[in-house]
């Protein structure tokens, strides 16, 4: 019986600090259930695209995370898709071109490139992650709503936008 309790203690202990029979430990990410829809994975990896394909992985996190900002925020709207809809607020939705790369998502135009960067960033800004490292620094963006190429009294500048 004693020994029950003892190989049910050490098994306890593996487990809690994530090693079984010499296994590596698994990354918070990997433990963690997905939380978000098809469907705002697909609307948040759009505008991420549109907004900042051409920039780097940090620009493309820091976009994703000025929407859930917002759509935390008691000042925006309550969803990724009302954030995103929101008059006046992202351009690629008013001029049609985030419908458009909508439809490339669901063509399985998202597996590779620019745009598999952009479904990353998407993932991991849906996903909680609330900093970006950029040229070595590892920068808090929990309190950033908005973005722009040019943004007056900006308070950070990630590749080509404006953050405050």
């Amino acid at each position: 019986m004693r020994f029950k309790k003892l190989v049910v203690c050490v098994m306890a202990v593996l487990l809690m600090t994530g090693t079984v029979c010499g296994s590596t430990t698994l990354s918070m990410a990997a433990e963690q259930e997905k939380t978000y829809s098809d469907s705002d994975l697909k609307r948040m990896a759009a505008i991420i695209y549109c907004e900042a394909g051409n920039q780097s992985y940090a620009g493309k996190l820091a976009v994703g995370i000025v929407v859930m900002n917002r759509k935390r925020s008691s000042s925006f709207p309550n969803t990724v898709s009302r954030v995103l809809k929101q008059r006046r607020q992202f351009t690629p939705v008013a001029t049609g071109k985030w419908a458009k790369e909508m439809k490339r998502y669901d063509r399985g135009a998202y597996k590779k490139g620019a745009r598999a960067k952009c479904l990353k960033a998407a993932k991991d800004a849906l996903g909680g992650a609330k900093t970006v490292t950029y040229r070595g620094k590892e920068i808090n963006m929990k309190r950033y709503h908005f973005f722009s190429q040019r943004l007056k009294n900006a308070k950070l500048r990630i590749s080509e936008h404006d953050f405050k």
